[in-house]
């Protein structure tokens, strides 16, 4: 061993010691090893849906040609992933690669026994995610389809809304196969920490599970509405309006997926708990979601039309930790949001103003008011004060695209705020006087164009 390996390894240990990782135990399995395992797998019949023998056969068969796995095929179900397929390349990760994951898991597991929901840590060992390395992904999607029949479809980047939700509603849940770097807690693109060990457990509490496909089920809704349009006109102009609703509509859905599936808190024992894979998959945020005073955190009822449609109205960013959390009381209220719910909500939210994810609105049942918080006519001073006096603070993106959306709304239908305070059942301030006379000749211009760009989950 040359003095470079010696001086890598060196490194590795002492990162390994410091996550409390042991250094032995982070060496891949054999191909060997891997497929004894999944034979024992695929035998077990002590599992909700035992796999039939003639899918067995023909699973482990691809498994053991050295066939990379792709796409679950257990079930009569597939999806097409077209540009977006990948495939899992197991023995190429590296050891850095596995000690990545290693130390993260390390890390999630410190902080998911202290913060996580019940329900999750089941998951947690029913799939056996606290490993300390890579999982091989045949084994992995065996263990899940025994257990929920969902299965695992291997995508190549982040994928558009449409695709990720329509791998939903036949019960596939889209996994990347890139590790994040080693020692790297947050991420803003999902890798395997994020995909694996933060959703997978989610799939044990049946409730999410059922969110998560009717989600999918409501993309189905949202975009056969919109091709049963497009058939009835030629027109370009109206064509592309058509398609830029569907888009929209879809955009809506995501944020009640985004607070509840990717960032929902729930009580449990009288705390408060976390089940969002988004948090769970970050340590830093899995702490500061329930622990911190910087977030708000509010108390939602999901079978509150206000409540879900709070959600829906609701724009967040993705680059850092979430201004706001909402909680739930019990899972069983998940139940509620089915996909003709989550469609009607995503149409009422197209036509209202939208609040930003700092925003405090009246009537919200408020747990805790975080730092960060502000009122909801903050947004707009923030935008206009900005504009006139650099010096003056601005409002992060998330409040500037609010105000700027709200306002163009506000310009054409000034009565959006009164039909926004009857929705919530409570009366929202209205846009601070003079706003709209600064706003409106500056928009007409031009100034606001490149700060609307929409966010999408993905």
């Amino acid at each position: 061993m040359d003095t470079t390996q010696e001086s890598l390894q060196q490194k590795y240990r002492l990162i390994a010691d410091r996550h409390g990782v042991a250094w032995e135990k982070v060496f891949a399995p054999s191909f060997e090893d891997r497929l004894g395992e999944l034979e024992r797998c695929l035998a077990d019949t002590r599992v909700p849906f035992p796999i039939p023998a003639d899918k067995a056969e023909q699973y482990l068969r691809a498994a053991r040609s050295g066939q990379p796995f792709r796409i679950g095929n257990l079930s009569d179900l597939t999806v097409d992933l077209g540009r977006y397929a990948n495939a899992q390349q197991y023995d190429s990760y590296t050891f850095e690669q596995n000690l990545s994951w290693a130390c993260l898991i390390a890390e999630q597991q410190r902080s998911k026994h202290r913060y996580a929901c019940r329900e999750y840590l089941h998951g947690e060992e029913l799939f056996q995610i606290g490993g300390t390395v890579i999982p091989d992904f045949y084994l992995l999607n065996a263990r899940i389809y025994q257990q929920t029949l969902w299965q695992l479809a291997t995508v190549n980047m982040i994928i558009p809304a449409e695709l990720f939700f329509t791998c939903h509603s036949r019960r596939f849940f889209p996994v990347t196969t890139f590790m994040r770097a080693l020692e790297q807690d947050y991420l803003q693109e999902p890798d395997i920490g994020h995909d694996v060990a933060g959703h997978v457990s989610t799939f044990t509490i049946p409730v999410v599970a059922q969110l998560m496909q009717s989600h999918g089920v409501a993309r189905n809704m949202i975009y056969q509405e919109r091709d049963e349009a497009l058939a009835l006109t030629d027109r370009p102009e109206r064509r592309e309006a058509i398609e830029r609703r569907g888009d929209e509509l879809l955009l809506y859905a995501e944020r009640i997926y985004w607070f509840t599936v990717e960032f929902g808190l729930v009580l449990q024992d009288q705390e408060v708990r976390a089940y969002g894979a988004g948090i769970l998959s970050s340590p830093g945020e899995t702490k500061f979601s329930i622990d911190s005073n910087r977030p708000t955190r509010i108390l939602i009822d999901p079978l509150m039309d206000r409540d879900l449609l709070r959600l829906a109205t609701t724009d967040y960013l993705i680059s850092e930790y979430q201004k706001t959390y909402f909680v739930i009381r019990q899972f069983d209220l998940l139940q509620s949001i089915t996909p003709e719910r989550i469609v009607r909500i995503a149409k009422i939210a197209s036509q209202l103003p939208h609040f930003s994810w700092r925003d405090l609105v009246p009537g919200d049942h408020v747990l805790q008011v975080g730092e960060s918080a502000v009122s909801t006519n903050e947004k707009y001073l923030r935008l206009a004060f900005h504009s006139l006096d650099t010096h003056c603070e601005q409002g992060d993106e998330c409040l500037t695209r609010t105000a700027i959306r709200n306002l163009r709304i506000f310009a054409k239908k000034p009565s959006a705020s009164d039909e926004l305070s009857e929705r919530f059942g409570s009366q929202i301030p209205s846009v601070p006087a003079g706003i709209m006379d600064w706003f409106v000749p500056r928009d007409t211009a031009g100034e606001f164009t490149q700060q609307t760009r929409p966010l999408s989950l993905d």
